[in-house]
């Protein structure tokens, strides 16, 4: 009885550890990223240009509320290749902050591709639906910041969907915005493609705990 009475805080600990990786969700992409601007079709307005300097593809991934804007704005997006998906994870779930201003350049739905071959595809569709992004506006430039835990309290959107296919580069594209005839273009703060991350490290972990208390014992 003395031997069960001291396994069972280190079972414990074990079976806790293990279930909070599994409950986890993470952003794998990382500011630096490789990463692709997707232009998409003009709405026949007169901005139809490169994105101004300061709100180019790459902020999309930055970890901070400073925008992505594209004039070419229909069916605009990103392709990114993901730096920190160590365990090949399938991606499961996106999750859109809105930008600092213009409501109406929202997007109002989402295709997510992925793809082995680089940045340039083939690309196969994994998911795709609406978006209804709250009105309510995330401060531009570093004020916002989003970690790869994500930010909750920021003005975001998040969907989840099923994928069992793992791929090495990802694509989203915006085929509609909130208003498309009011919009001059696409924006949007923040993209984080989430994983559930595999419980294989905090299993390690639990079993390792389990060794030390059986190193003690054998100690006493």
């Amino acid at each position: 009885m003395k031997i069960f009475t001291r396994i069972t805080p280190l079972a414990l600990a074990f079976v806790t550890f293990t279930t909070a990786a599994q409950g986890s969700i993470i952003d794998i992409t990382r500011p630096g990223d490789p990463i692709q601007i997707v232009n998409g079709a003009n709405q026949g307005d007169a901005d139809a240009g490169p994105p101004p300097a300061g709100e180019v593809e790459s902020h999309a991934i930055d970890d901070v509320g400073q925008k992505y804007l594209n004039f070419l704005d229909l069916l605009s997006g990103i392709s990114v290749t993901p730096s920190a998906n160590p365990g090949n994870v399938p991606v499961t779930g996106l999750r859109f902050y809105s930008a600092n201003d213009a409501v109406e350049r929202d997007p109002a739905s989402f295709v997510l591709y992925g793809s082995d071959a680089g940045l340039d595809g083939l690309w196969t569709a994994i998911a795709s639906g609406n978006l209804a992004l709250p009105d309510a506006r995330n401060a531009g430039g570093n004020a916002v910041v989003i970690p790869p835990t994500g930010n909750l309290a920021a003005s975001q959107q998040t969907v989840t969907f099923d994928n069992t296919t793992p791929y090495a580069h990802y694509q989203v594209i915006f085929p509609t915005l909130k208003n498309a005839a009011v919009a001059n273009s696409m924006q949007i703060a923040e993209v984080e493609f989430l994983v559930v991350p595999e419980p294989a490290t905090a299993t390690l972990a639990g079993l390792a705990l389990l060794g030390l208390g059986a190193i003690a014992r054998r100690r006493r």
